[in-house]
């Protein structure tokens, strides 16, 4: 038999309760609502803003458009700006309504995500700065190499600018929280290595070459092309100045020479 005061007990507990957690969920909705209308509003805002800097052009420049594309991620820099955005707002007021709700089990995850939100809008500002002044540092060292008559200030441009984008990896790589130490021992020691290599090159055989290599710059200060000189008591027309020689022409003869020869024995004659 039916115990109906039982019955009506159960009954009466599950509609008082649903009533008295009728006004938290109103309020958890209308949390939501308004965070969804401001992270809206302010993401709407930063994607204008990133549209009116050029901030798409400048992920074209940094390569990151480029691998978005090879990810099949079709979205703009700008959109995909303007959503991270508005994420990281309105899981905000999402974490809100689930305390307001009392769903405790489903804070503490959702507090991770939206920290992470933070951190990988900071590594991707990192790496976009991070690549372009990589890329100006690399362009700098190139155009002093080649002011200074170095034929590979190619490569040294480019070797600048990969080991300044390596560091910004890792910077990256530590602001979201992984751990890049394996990435960095190896990286140091790739470089002790290169560095060690080259000083003892250098120590063992290059003096020659630098002294020619500056030789060079310095004598384009000096002497230009079609100068007339004066080397051993010869006469000579210049004719270049590379890296580490100097190419000089009397009649059908042509003649190379180190740099240091042309900056410490020649002589110009005028008119």
């Amino acid at each position: 038999m039916i115990d109906v005061e039982t019955l009506r007990t159960t009954i009466t507990d599950i509609v008082a309760n649903t009533l008295s957690y009728f006004p938290r969920l109103l309020t958890a909705i209308l949390i939501l609502l308004v965070g969804w209308i401001i992270a809206r509003v302010i993401a709407t805002l930063v994607k204008r803003l990133a549209i009116r800097i050029g901030f798409d052009a400048i992920l074209a420049r940094t390569g990151i458009s480029e691998g978005l594309k090879k990810a099949e991620i079709r979205r703009s820099g700008d959109e995909l700006l303007g959503l991270l955005i508005f994420w990281t707002i309105f899981l905000n007021f999402l974490l809100i309504g689930l305390e307001s709700l009392g769903l405790t089990a489903a804070v503490e995850p959702m507090r991770n995500l939206i920290s992470l939100l933070p951190r990988l809008l900071a590594a991707l500002a990192t790496l976009v700065a991070g690549i372009l002044i990589a890329q100006f540092l690399g362009r700098a060292a190139q155009a002093a190499m080649a002011s200074m008559g170095v034929e590979f200030h190619e490569q040294i441009g480019s070797g600048v600018n990969m080991l300044l984008i390596v560091m910004v990896v890792i910077v990256v790589l530590e602001q979201l929280g992984i751990d890049a130490t394996i990435m960095t021992t190896i990286f140091t020691n790739v470089l002790t290595i290169v560095v060690a290599g080259a000083a003892l090159a250098f120590g063992l055989g290059g003096r020659d070459v630098a002294r020619n290599v500056l030789a060079g710059y310095y004598a384009r200060e000096q002497f230009h092309t079609g100068d007339r000189l004066v080397i051993d008591g010869e006469e000579f027309t210049l004719e270049g100045i590379n890296t580490l020689n100097a190419e000089l022409r009397r009649g059908d003869e042509q003649l190379v020479i180190p740099n240091t020869r042309l900056t410490h024995e020649a002589i110009r004659l005028r008119g």
